[in-house]
C-alpha cells in the first residue's frame, strides 16, 4: 500500500508532518495565522523575483523542483483541516463550507450562504492573484523545511532549489501547441526522490485530494458531503462513481481549439473589463473540461465544475495561475490598464452586496495587506510584489509584450493561414511583402442572470444538411456561478416570469464567442464559399441553432430562451507578414440581426 510521502517520513525519521504551528522561515512566520498575503522574499542574484515555471518545463528540466513540489504539496494535503492554512483550510476560502477565513469580515447575513470568491463581476482577476500568491507562501514554507533533511553533500542544492520555488502554470491556451493534458496529471502515484537521496512511490498529490474527514452535510451538500477524494468527469452523480481520467484528456483535445481562439479574443480587448470577461469564460470552458459539466450527456459533475468546490480540485491552482500569467501579460502589453467602476448586479458575494459598484479599490476579503487592511486590484496590479514573475514577462517591455502576444495568442485563423490550410481568405500584395486580409466572425450574447440557473451553458451548433448528418459545435457561452446563489431572489423571479419577458435592462451578463475558425471548417468541407457577407449571412441564418444548459447538463426549456440575447457581428482582419506584429482589425464591427431575427433568444 502506498502512503503520502508525509506519512513515509512520519515513519521513518519521527517527524510531524504538521508542522504549521513551528514556521521556519521569516516569511512564513509573518504570515501564519494573521491572514496577511505577503508573497516570498526571495530573489535571484540580480535582485529578480524567480519565475513561476510552466509545469511540463518543471518536470523536465528542474527535477529538484519538481519532487519537492510534489512533497510540499503531498505534505499540504495531509495538514489537518483544522488548520486554515492547510491545503483544505486555504481551499474553503474560494466556496464551501461558507465559512469565515481568520475573522476577515463579511456581511452578516451572507455569512453561511455565499462565499469570498468573486465570480462573473470585475473583482475576479484582482482577487484571485493574493489568493494564489497565499496559497503559493503556504507550500513554499512547506518546501524549505523538506529541503532540509538533504544530505550534507546535497544540502546547498536542496536549498538553492526550495529558495527558488515558486508554483508551476498549466499553459492550456495555444491550441495545438499546448499538447494533449499531461500524463502526470493523470497517474493515482508517482515516484519521487527525496533530499535524503530516496525514490518512492507516493499518492499523486496532482490526481486527487482525499478529505479527512469528508465535510458533513450542511458543509457540503447532496453528494459532496459522501465522497471522500476529488474526482473529474464520474460516470453519474452517484457519490461511489470514480474518476474518468480518459474523458478529461478527451475533452481537453476537443477544446483546446475554442480556448485558443477566445483568449486571442481576450487579448483584443481594449479595456481591463474587456479582457475580465472574456478570459473568465476560457477559465470556466477548463473548469469544464477537468471536472466535467460543459458538456451534455456527460453523467455527472466532478470537483471541478461546481465553483463553489472546485478549488479542492488538484488542478485548480496550476490553472488559475496560468490565468494569473495571461493577466500578467495583458498588463505588460496594456501598462495603463485599470479596472474600470462596475455594477455587480446579482453576483454580489458574501463581502460585496448585489447591485453595488466595485472598482480598483474595493477591498480584496479575506487577504489583509496589513493588520489593519486588505489588498485592493489597484494595489495588485504589480505582481512581482508577491515575489514572482513569468517568462514572458520577466523583461517585457510594451512592445516586446504585444510581439509576445502576436505570436501566441493571435488565434488559430493566423496559424491556419501562415500554413497554408485553408481557403476563404484573401490574399493582396505590397512591396517586399504578402498580407492576408479576411472577415472576422463572432457570436455577442447578453442574458438575464436572474432568469436562469446559477451556472449555465449556450451551445452553438450548424446543422446538417440532411437528417442524417450530426450537427457540428462552433462554441459556447458558459457562465459559472455557485449553484445555490441567489437562490431566493431566483424563486421570486420565475413567478414574475408568468407575466414578464426579460428587458435590456436585465441582460446584465455578456460574452463573446469567436466563430471564424468554424467557418473556415466549413469552407474547407466545401459547405461554405467564403467569409465575406454574402455567403456567411444566409449560411448561418439557415444553420446556426442554440440550447441552453443548466450546470448539471439538462437542456432549459425554450422559455428560458427568454432570458438570453444572441447577435452575429463581422469586421475585417488583416494579417501582416511579421509574425510578431498583431492582426489589426478594422473596430467598426457590423451587426447582423437578421442571422438570429425570429429565432428563440434572436435578435429583436
Amino acid at each position: 500500500m502506498f502512503m503520502s510521502w508525509a506519512s513515509w517520513l512520519l515513519a521513518a525519521l519521527t517527524f510531524v508532518s504538521v508542522v504549521t504551528c513551528t514556521p521556519a522561515t521569516p516569511n512564513s512566520k509573518r504570515q501564519s495565522g494573521s491572514g496577511i498575503v505577503t508573497g516570498i522574499e526571495s530573489r535571484d542574484l540580480n535582485g529578480n523575483p524567480f519565475l513561476r515555471l510552466e509545469v511540463r518545463d518543471m518536470r523536465a528540466n528542474y527535477p529538484d523542483q519538481w519532487n519537492l513540489y510534489l512533497l510540499g504539496l503531498d505534505q499540504l494535503h495531509t495538514t489537518s483541516q483544522k488548520e486554515p492554512n492547510s491545503y483544505y483550510g486555504l481551499a474553503g476560502i474560494h466556496g464551501k463550507p461558507y465559512q469565515t477565513w481568520l475573522n476577515a469580515p463579511g456581511i452578516s447575513y451572507k455569512i453561511g450562504s455565499s462565499g469570498y470568491c468573486p465570480h462573473s463581476m470585475a473583482l475576479f482577476l484582482g482577487w484571485h492573484r493574493p489568493y494564489l500568491a497565499l496559497f503559493e507562501q503556504e507550500l513554499y514554507a512547506r518546501i524549505q523545511r523538506i529541503a532540509e533533511y538533504a544530505s550534507a553533500d546535497q544540502i546547498e542544492r536542496y536549498r538553492w532549489a526550495a529558495y527558488s520555488f515558486r508554483i508551476p502554470y498549466w499553459d492550456w491556451s495555444q491550441g495545438e501547441q499546448s499538447g494533449n493534458v499531461p500524463d502526470f496529471f493523470m497517474t493515482e502515484t508517482t515516484v519521487v526522490t527525496t533530499p535524503e537521496g530516496r525514490n518512492i512511490e507516493i499518492w499523486n498529490p496532482l490526481y486527487k485530494y482525499e478529505f479527512k474527514p469528508v465535510p458533513s452535510a450542511g458543509a457540503f451538500d447532496g453528494k459532496w458531503s459522501q465522497i471522500n477524494t476529488t474526482i473529474r468527469w464520474p460516470a453519474s452523480n452517484s457519490p461511489w462513481e470514480e474518476s474518468r481520467q480518459s474523458e478529461f484528456a478527451a475533452s481537453f483535445v476537443n477544446l483546446r481549439r475554442q480556448i485558443q481562439d477566445q483568449t486571442a479574443l481576450a487579448f483584443r480587448q481594449g479595456t481591463l473589463n474587456g479582457f475580465w470577461e472574456a478570459i473568465e469564460m476560457v477559465h470556466g470552458w477548463v473548469h469544464g473540461a477537468i471536472g466535467g459539466g460543459y458538456s451534455t450527456g456527460f453523467g455527472g459533475t466532478g470537483h471541478m465544475w461546481p465553483l463553489e468546490y472546485s478549488s479542492y480540485e488538484p488542478l485548480f491552482w496550476l490553472h488559475h495561475t496560468n490565468v494569473d500569467r495571461l493577466f500578467a501579460l495583458y498588463q505588460a502589453q496594456n501598462p495603463g490598464a485599470y479596472l474600470q467602476p462596475s455594477n455587480v448586479g446579482s453576483a454580489g458575494n458574501v463581502f460585496v452586496e448585489d447591485n453595488t459598484v466595485v472598482d480598483g479599490d474595493t477591498p480584496l476579503l479575506p487577504f489583509r495587506h496589513n493588520p489593519g487592511s486588505f489588498w485592493t486590484t489597484n494595489e495588485a496590479m504589480d505582481w512581482r510584489l508577491f515575489g514572482y514573475d513569468y517568462p514572458e514577462t520577466q523583461s517585457a517591455n510594451t512592445a516586446s509584450a504585444q510581439a509576445t502576444v502576436a505570436q501566441l495568442y493571435s488565434g488559430s485563423v493566423r496559424g491556419r493561414v501562415a500554413a497554408g490550410q485553408t481557403g476563404g481568405v484573401g490574399h493582396h500584395f505590397m512591396p517586399g511583402m504578402e498580407e492576408s486580409s479576411y472577415t472576422d466572425w463572432v457570436i455577442n450574447t447578453a442574458a438575464a442572470p436572474l432568469d436562469l440557473p446559477p451556472t449555465f451553458v449556450v451551445q452553438f451548433s450548424l446543422v446538417g444538411d440532411f437528417s442524417s448528418d450530426a450537427s457540428t459545435d462552433v462554441g459556447m457561452w458558459s457562465v459559472l456561478m455557485p449553484m445555490d446563489h441567489n437562490k431566493a431572489k431566483r424563486s421570486l423571479r420565475e413567478a414574475e416570469k408568468l407575466t414578464k419577458r426579460a428587458t435590456a435592462a436585465d441582460m446584465t451578463l455578456h460574452g463573446t464567442v469567436s466563430l471564424t475558425s468554424s467557418l473556415l471548417d466549413q469552407i474547407d468541407a466545401g459547405k461554405l464559399q467564403s467569409l465575406d457577407e454574402q455567403d456567411v449571412v444566409p449560411f448561418l441564418r439557415e444553420k446556426l441553432t442554440w440550447k441552453v444548459y443548466s450546470g448539471d447538463g439538462t437542456q432549459l426549456s425554450d422559455s428560458s430562451l427568454d432570458a438570453i440575447r444572441i447577435d452575429i457581428a463581422s469586421e475585417i482582419a488583416r494579417i501582416p507578414s511579421d509574425p510578431s506584429a498583431p492582426i489589426e482589425y478594422s473596430n467598426d464591427a457590423i451587426a447582423h440581426s437578421e442571422v438570429t431575427a425570429g429565432k428563440m433568444g434572436g435578435a429583436s
